[in-house]
């Protein structure tokens, strides 16, 4: 089952399921004919059905005896999420918004009385950098500082946007932000090139740096704003070209030279959401996700993840050093 499977990240999301499984799909959405159209563009394995991710009587009739739900609405998840639980329904979802802590701890007891594996922040931001943090720590021992980038969040539609405000305002209280607070100059590999980048929260990377003592851990993007997007310009010297995620790793004070460095980079933001929400999804269904709430680099071993997604086209580089 796929939520808001006729949406720019739900159809990319659709076609990466058609690609890596053989299960039937139904995609549920609140306008039910550009949802039937999708569906009969794909064919006989696809069909359609109305559904509204708030009113829990149509989700439990529509979810009822699915193999997994794949959520690509964005904003809350909290409704279908308990639908899904109560339904014991394995749960993938891609928003960036995370649960409050109170929902969170009482959705991840349920999840793991019931069994059902859940994966939140499943989209490329949050759920990149995770990955990416996860791996740079089970690569180097004693990483006392791990600085990552990116080129920032998909914002290309109004319910991205909203997301991306709600995702600020839920963090910005709750989450101390490290790293420095003036735009840095991070070097991306070509064509995407220098990038003008400051202190952001992430969601997934929430408790990551105690869960892994880490002493300072600082997640950048570009800042939003006219001023910024002029910077960003000037700093660029090239049209903005791509998306990439690059973690460092450091050793000592100072942020000299990383010991270790990791980047994963694409022409389409949303076509690497997909593969990853697509390679948990399979993982999922094939039994190799853990029962219990999860993110993408809690679900799976991030080398087999980074793996899939260089599959359907990202660029992995990874660069260790002496």
């Amino acid at each position: 089952m796929v939520l808001g499977g006729y949406g720019r990240v739900g159809r990319h999301c659709v076609s990466e399921l058609v690609a890596r499984t053989r299960a039937p799909l139904r995609i549920a959405a609140r306008n039910a004919q550009r949802a039937e159209s999708l569906a009969l563009s794909i064919g006989e394995r696809a069909s359609a059905v109305y559904a509204d991710v708030q009113d829990a009587r149509v989700l439990a009739r529509v979810l009822e005896g699915a193999a997994a739900v794949v959520a690509c609405c964005g904003g809350d998840l909290l409704a279908p999420l308990q639908c899904a639980l109560e339904l014991r329904v394995p749960f993938v979802g891609l928003s960036p918004v995370p649960l409050e802590p109170r929902n969170r701890s009482h959705l991840a007891e349920l999840a793991w009385k019931a069994q059902v594996p859940v994966v939140l922040h499943a989209g490329a931001l949050p759920g990149i950098p995770g990955l990416l943090a996860e791996s740079l720590v089970r690569r180097v021992a004693s990483i006392r500082s791990l600085r990552i980038a990116s080129t920032g969040p998909f914002v290309a539609t109004e319910t991205a946007r909203r997301d991306q405000r709600s995702l600020r305002m839920t963090l910005a209280g709750s989450e101390p932000r490290r790293g420095r607070r003036l735009p840095e100059l991070w070097r991306f590999s070509d064509p995407v090139g220098r990038r003008a980048v400051a202190g952001a929260p992430c969601a997934d990377l929430a408790g990551f740096a105690e869960m892994h003592c880490v002493e300072e851990l600082a997640y950048l993007e570009p800042r939003e704003g006219t001023l910024a997007r002029v910077v960003a310009r000037v700093v660029a010297r090239s049209p903005q070209t791509g998306f990439a995620v690059g973690a460092r790793a450091y050793t000592a004070a100072g942020h000299r030279e990383p010991v270790a460095e990791i980047e994963v980079s694409t022409p389409d933001i949303l076509a690497l959401a997909a593969a990853l929400a697509g390679a948990l999804t399979a993982a999922l269904l094939d039994g190799r996700v853990p029962a219990g709430l999860s993110n993408a680099r809690e679900a799976l071993s991030p080398a087999l993840v980074l793996g899939e997604l260089e599959k359907r086209g990202a660029r992995i580089r990874v660069v260790p050093r002496a």
